[in-house]
């Protein structure tokens, strides 16, 4: 029994012949780029998703809070509540709560006209996604005592309205009878989000307080920002019951068809994981079943001198493994390598008009990647069970005989 150990040891670590070599370096290879696209493809998209999500929360906060009546023509303001926000401040998952005013206007320069919503915010405004995305000149000073009159437009009006900062626009208002402010641009930003950047100017609150005759305390809305997106129903329904009065917005129902569209693009990860995880599993299975073909003789002999049919699958089976780990652990090189470098270079990059981004992103999604691993390493081993099943049925007499 000894000798029929040692002599299985052997067969399996000697040198392959030329075919079944070619044939285990190509399924190595197989395995090692199925790792490769699933963790790239993973690191992609969530990475996309969180940008994408990163910049509608930048725009329109994780909840906000408004009128029930507040789409109708004769917007009807809600009081400042100091209790009330710091009842907000006190859930966990908040990080800042901020008032907001909102008012339709018209943008006109000699050259140009042209419809934005002005968003009045105050002091207390989250800067830090606008910061990130300022491309020329500064943020508003809204510290002043007096109202202020600067403005913070997107790159694509300062090209529509041919404005640069340091310059006025007059900004039109339509209330009765109309009325007008000579508003100066100080900042200028760009998100890629076309739908909003087209539309979107930052502006002082007390000035649209002014412009709609609302009282200092009166407001369109309140914008909270939470710590992540994670608990986001779970907040927005504690906030909810808080404020029975006002209509409660998460993100998520504002826009719907941004985040249904992110949700889609996870769908088109899971058929590609899927799909690699077949290629590898019918390349290891060919692979094994080549080595067995190749190696009847052997297999007759260990048998003769009688080895039993379970250590011998077990042989196949552990030459298998082995196989698959060198396949994961060049995979891993491989699509680690590349994310690497595009994170760090930014090589590849897009049409931002319709991706909104212009670098493709990367997310280091590690408990992504230890799973699909884990998943081909897992999978591909059970199903080389299939193959050195076979070797059950090999007849010692025949097998000897087989060259």
């Amino acid at each position: 029994m000894n000798f029929a150990y040692y002599y299985a040891k052997r067969i399996t670590f000697k040198q392959q012949r030329s075919v079944s070599a070619l044939v285990v370096k190509l399924a190595v290879i197989s395995i090692a780029i199925c790792i490769a696209v699933m963790e790239i493809s993973l690191s992609v998209v969530q990475g996309f998703e969180t940008k994408i999500q990163d910049k509608v929360v930048g725009f329109g906060s994780h909840v906000q809070i408004g009128n029930y009546f507040s789409m109708d023509e004769e917007e009807i303001p809600i009081p400042i509540d100091t209790s009330f926000m710091e009842q907000v401040k006190s859930l966990k998952e908040v990080v800042s709560i901020s008032p907001y005013v909102l008012k339709w206007s018209i943008l006109s320069t000699p050259d140009y006209k042209g419809g934005v919503v002005m968003k009045g915010v105050d002091s207390t405004f989250d800067w830090r996604f606008f910061e990130s995305c300022l491309v020329k000149g500064r943020l508003p000073d809204f510290y002043q005592e007096n109202a202020s009159l600067e403005v913070m437009i997107s790159k694509i009006q300062a090209r529509l309205l041919a404005l640069d900062t340091g310059q006025t626009a007059r900004a039109y208002f339509f209330e009765d009878p109309l009325r007008m402010r000579r508003v100066q641009i100080v900042g200028i930003y760009e998100t890629g989000m076309e739908e909003f950047d087209n539309n979107l100017v930052l502006c002082d609150l007390r000035m649209l307080q002014k412009i709609r005759r609302w009282k200092d305390d009166e407001v369109t809305g309140f914008e909270i920002n939470l710590k992540s997106l994670e608990k986001l129903d779970i907040t927005a329904d504690s906030i909810n019951q808080m404020s029975i009065n006002y209509a409660v917005y998460p993100i998520t129902r504002l826009y719907p068809e941004i985040f249904e569209w992110l949700h889609l693009q996870h769908q088109n990860v899971d058929f590609i994981v899927l799909l690699m995880i077949i290629v590898a599993v019918i390349n290891m299975t060919s692979v094994i079943l080549i080595l067995i073909i190749e190696r009847t003789h052997d297999i007759g002999i260990l048998k003769a001198l009688g080895l039993k049919n379970y250590r011998i699958q077990l042989m196949f089976m552990w030459n298998a493994f082995f196989l698959i780990l060198v396949g994961v652990a060049i995979g891993n090189l491989l699509g680690l390598g590349l994310l690497y470098l595009q994170d760090e270079f930014g090589l590849l990059q897009v049409d931002q008009e319709n991706y909104f981004i212009r670098t493709v992103p990367v997310a280091w999604v590690w408990s992504k990647f230890i799973s699909v691993n884990l998943l081909v390493v897992g999978v591909c081993t059970l199903f080389t069970l299939l193959p050195a099943l076979v070797t059950a049925r090999i007849s010692p007499m025949r097998a000897i005989r087989f060259r």
